[in-house]
């Protein structure tokens, strides 16, 4: 039981085979990184997390240290690139962020890190100018008693790009 919850742990440990920066046999292992990642279930009141151990190594040839890495999540993170998917899939839901927390066996906070992280894929590029612009302006003033309101101007102006 971890935090009242019952959860399966899978335990596993991850090896690096040769150096990644020079390919290299000749290595010397130096303990491991263990890892709790949260990884997706079908039922969320019954949460599975795999204990990785990354072997952490130092290469003989070219004295560079390293670590065995995987593609189930990120290099220091805990949570499983699978469910940082499901999570972004349900964010394209009208739903709220505590619920898909909750869905996901993660915090509010990570759901917002994960919308932070995939936000800059979103924002629009002003390289360029549309084909058309338009301008809605709705200037207002009061004067004094008599309430007159100066009304709205509308400009559409077309742009040609050459």
């Amino acid at each position: 039981m971890v935090q009242m919850k019952k959860h399966k742990i899978y335990e596993a440990e991850l090896i690096q085979p040769a150096c990644p920066y020079c390919g290299s046999l000749a290595l010397l292992h130096n303990g491991h990184l263990i890892t709790n990642i949260r990884y997706l279930t079908a039922n969320a009141s019954h949460p599975a997390t795999i204990r990785l151990a990354k072997q952490r190594v130092r290469c003989r040839d070219c004295s560079r240290w390293s670590m065995a890495q995987s593609e189930l999540a990120s290099k220091y993170c805990s949570i499983s690139n699978a469910s940082k998917l499901k999570i972004l899939s349900a964010l394209t839901e009208d739903r709220s962020m505590t619920s898909i927390a909750s869905e996901n066996n993660v915090s509010v906070n990570t759901v917002q890190r994960v919308l932070g992280s995939c936000s800059h894929r979103f924002l629009d590029s002003y390289e360029y100018l549309p084909a058309h612009l338009a301008f809605d302006c709705m200037i207002s003033k009061i004067f004094n008693r008599s309430k007159y309101i100066k009304t709205s101007i509308r400009i559409d102006l077309a742009w040609s790009l050459n």
